[in-house]
């Protein structure tokens, strides 16, 4: 049978919690800060005493499955853990798979789910995420100014051959690409992105398609900035510039839970007293996540 479709009907929205076919794992996408919010529930299970920890591994476009850098591996007492990663690709869906880890060290069944974090869309003027690791509430959008022009390295030895016009070439894999990255941000975000540019490592991302510039984690070298725009420049702000030379993935293993806007000084800020934090979750994974799950 035929389906028919209205061209003029509303998009369907994506659901807010996503949840694997058994129920144990769940996901929220954060869209203001461009995560996601994992949260693991086994408690149900025969054994979920035993359970000690959860892996959650991300699997990105093209097959590469990736640990999630809160949950390799992540707490999971009784069965119950979470986990947030900022680091998913945006506009495009990946995989996220749960394993429960015993005790003894042996693991149990699978979990499973799709999501996918919005990118921004083509035309709108903030499109580069700059992401701090180690403190994702830095995090921001920013306006690119220009286009960089990527350069990689090449890692060559050359000598000459006694009797040969030509040369012999000893080489080795290029360098990443590398360029001068120029962004445009407001007056009042200044003071942010001096503290963000000098937070250690940050995970550049684009929208799908932004060929020029493929998602890298770097640390950003030779920052000038803020220099101030005028009444002409594209935000009526400062601009920073910074030469980004992408880095491996730093190491997930034993990484703690990171969540942007939370924190234990924050609980501290909101609440005089433990009971009052009781008070206000209805469980540890409540409280760890703000309510989100």
């Amino acid at each position: 049978m035929p389906m028919i479709v209205d061209p003029g009907a509303p998009l369907v929205e994506p659901p807010a919690r996503v949840t694997s076919p058994d129920g144990y794992l769940a996901a929220v996408v954060d869209e203001q800060w461009a995560g996601v919010v994992l949260s693991y529930d086994a408690s149900d299970l025969g054994d979920a005493d035993d359970i000690r920890k959860v892996r959650i591994v991300r699997q990105d476009p093209g097959g590469v499955a990736v640990p999630v850098r809160s949950a390799d591996l992540a707490w999971a007492l009784g069965g119950v853990g979470t986990a947030y990663d900022h680091e998913a690709p945006v506009g495009e869906a990946v995989v996220y798979t749960a394993t429960p880890v015993y005790a003894d060290g042996s693991t149990g069944p699978t979990s499973s789910l799709a999501v996918t974090v919005p990118a921004p869309t083509p035309g709108e003027v903030r499109d580069v995420w700059l992401k701090s690791l180690d403190n994702p509430s830095l995090s921001l959008r920013a306006v690119i100014v220009g286009r960089p022009e990527a350069t990689a390295a090449g890692r060559q030895d050359v000598a000459d051959i006694p009797g040969s016009p030509y040369r012999v070439v000893a080489y080795d894999e290029h360098a990443a690409e590398a360029y001068t990255l120029t962004i445009d941000v407001p007056p009042q975000a200044v003071e942010q992105v001096r503290e963000l540019l000098r937070s250690g490592v940050l995970l550049l991302q684009t929208r799908p398609g932004y060929v020029t510039m493929p998602d890298a984690f770097h640390v950003p070298a030779d920052i000038t900035g803020p220099i101030s725009t005028g009444r002409l420049g594209s935000s009526g702000g400062y601009q920073f510039s910074w030469a980004v030379e992408p880095v491996a993935r730093p190491d997930t293993a034993d990484a703690p839970l990171r969540i942007p806007g939370w924190s234990w000084d924050h609980v501290a800020q909101q609440f005089a007293t433990w009971d009052a934090v009781a008070a206000a979750f209805t469980s540890w994974a409540s409280l760890s996540t703000n309510g989100v799950t």
